[in-house]
């Protein structure tokens, strides 16, 4: 099983995730966002980026990734991460459905007002460079995850992590 936690910057994806893991039986954290920094550091003398996202080789490099994890550990992953532009989307959970097809796709939201905040309260974790990045995406984001496309959608702006994960857990099973 695969389960592919996606939503805007700041709504929660990667604590949901972080949370989740203990609570899946022989389940392991995949986060793509690693795969792309370490792809970006390689391919920044050599293709123009400002996203990682588009680098003509993450998206084979995530799912690869995800089939060599599922071959050598036998694990369900949990796979935080923001992927709204919908060709990236759609070309990641269909060779993620090739290499599991049991693929459960979750889009955390919340409004506008709500991610904001989140984002202020971990500014410390951020450069003033990343913060415009992320602010630049913020309404691209919120307005592409609108769409049924990237249903089931669970509105994370009333609930804590801990509700977020029961709510996951019973529709997975």
């Amino acid at each position: 099983m695969i389960i592919l936690i996606n939503g805007s910057f700041a709504v929660g994806k990667t604590t949901t995730a972080e949370l989740l893991v203990p609570r899946l039986y022989h389940s392991m954290l995949y986060d793509p966002e690693i795969v792309g920094a370490g792809l970006a550091h390689i391919a920044r003398p050599i293709e123009k980026f400002e996203d990682f996202q588009d680098l003509t080789a993450w998206r084979p490099l995530v799912v690869e990734t995800a089939r060599v994890l599922k071959q050598v550990y036998g694990r369900t992953l949990v796979m935080p991460m923001t992927i709204w532009h919908r060709p990236y989307f759609e070309e990641i959970t269909a060779g993620l459905r090739q290499v599991d097809p049991h693929l459960y796709h979750f889009c955390l939201t919340a409004r506008e007002e709500t991610l904001y905040a989140r984002l202020e309260q971990r500014q410390h974790e951020h450069t003033a460079e990343s913060l415009a990045w992320i602010r630049e995406r913020f309404q691209r984001c919120v307005t592409a995850f609108e769409s049924p496309a990237f249903a089931t959608h669970i509105p994370t702006d009333e609930k804590r992590p801990a509700e977020i994960v029961e709510e996951i857990l019973g529709q997975i099973r």
